[in-house]
């Protein structure tokens, strides 16, 4: 982007984040502030349309409401929350106070479902949520002030004192949030998503993403939600200890779209096929027997088998009524049933394995066994 671009966006980006909903990272907002920190938001709106280009895009913006409609009500407090769009190949997004929410070309292009989409709204919105531009102008100034209404109070008063709040505002707005807000917007995200109906692994999906993006790169300049941060690891980590503390499944596949099972089957030739991802497992002649065969394992292949799923918990084992195929403990198939033709578990297992080490291959930086 041109260098004035990047300065107004460095200005105004906001970091990706993240909190345990249990324990608060911030204050608790209040309904009484919610007008103060909308017209404050819309002063901040008019700064950065008026030097970085915004994209009026009728079709796309519709599609961006439809997703922030559901994340809006997940939310504790009723602001704008309007989801805008700029031109700008950075991968970036930004919230300002009052629930304006901005989110780049860039930044879209990358995301390949809704659910990834929703995971950055609904982080962006959590910052707004709980006033964290406002909490982390606090902590900038060293402010002794414990609430929302107070901070809002000491912006909005005269001499100096307020030019010095002022001035930490625009300080929160340039540096990236302390690690704790971070993992207040991360976790409260999550669980909007949950809530939403939104697959909540986008939220990782998404943090791997970025850090992929900021390690291949090296661009440590960047702010907003592409901030890079020592804690990215932590925060990862932290994301998924609060998922598995609140029982959510970690899904990856369904965000990357992988380890899609089917069965096809070839007319001219009599033969049926079950295939991962177009890589072919078993082939067997056109039978009522075969297909129901099939169909038993590509159920329980699709039930079980996940990215984050360890070698070791997939394995073959004797079992009081022959040889089985085990995930994680629970038999899919056992020998007895294979029929003519074949392959053998093992050579099944070893298809199976070799799949997903090649999908965790392309994310490198992505550490499936946390």
């Amino acid at each position: 982007m041109k260098c004035c671009t990047k300065a107004v966006l460095s200005a105004v980006l906001f970091v990706f984040c993240a909190l345990p909903v249990y324990a608060s990272a911030s204050p608790e907002p209040t309904e009484k502030t919610i007008e103060k920190e909308i017209k404050m938001g819309r002063k901040y709106t008019a700064e950065v349309e008026a030097s970085v280009p915004r994209l009026v895009d009728i079709e796309l913006e519709k599609k961006l409401a439809r997703i922030a409609n559901r994340l809006i009500p997940q939310m504790s407090r009723l602001l704008h929350y309007e989801v805008r769009v700029l031109k700008a190949d950075e991968k970036n997004a930004f919230s300002l106070p009052g629930g304006y929410t901005y989110i780049t070309t860039g930044m879209l292009n990358a995301l390949k479902t809704d659910d990834e989409i929703a995971a950055v709204l609904a982080h962006e919105f959590v910052h707004a949520d709980r006033a964290h531009v406002l909490v982390q102008t606090a902590k900038n100034s060293k402010l002794n002030v414990v609430s929302i209404a107070g901070i809002l109070a000491a912006v909005a008063g005269a001499g100096a004192g307020a030019a010095i709040v002022a001035s930490a505002l625009q300080t929160a707005m340039v540096n990236s949030y302390t690690i704790e807000l971070e993992k207040e917007a991360d976790e409260r995200g999550i669980e909007a998503l949950y809530n939403a109906g939104y697959n909540p692994s986008a939220m990782l999906v998404l943090m791997e993403l970025l850090k992929e993006e900021t390690i291949r790169t090296r661009s440590y300049s960047q702010l907003g939600i592409y901030q890079t941060h020592p804690e990215e690891d932590e925060r990862i980590a932290s994301a998924l200890a609060y998922m598995k503390s609140r029982g959510i499944r970690v899904e990856r596949k369904k965000i990357d779209s992988v380890l899609q099972f089917e069965i096809k089957e070839s007319l001219p030739l009599a033969k049926l096929y079950l295939n991962v991802d177009g890589i072919n497992i078993v082939t067997l002649p056109m039978t009522v027997s075969n297909e129901e065969f099939l169909q038993r394992l590509k159920s329980g292949l699709e039930r079980n088998i996940e990215l984050e799923l360890a070698p070791f918990d997939f394995y073959i084992m004797d079992t009081e009524i022959g040889k089985a195929l085990v995930v994680l403990g629970s038999a899919i198939i056992y020998a007895r049933e294979l029929p003519e033709g074949a392959p053998s578990l093992q050579q099944i297992r070893d298809t199976v394995n070799a799949h997903l080490i090649e999908l965790r291959g392309r994310n490198p930086f992505t550490d499936y066994f946390l």
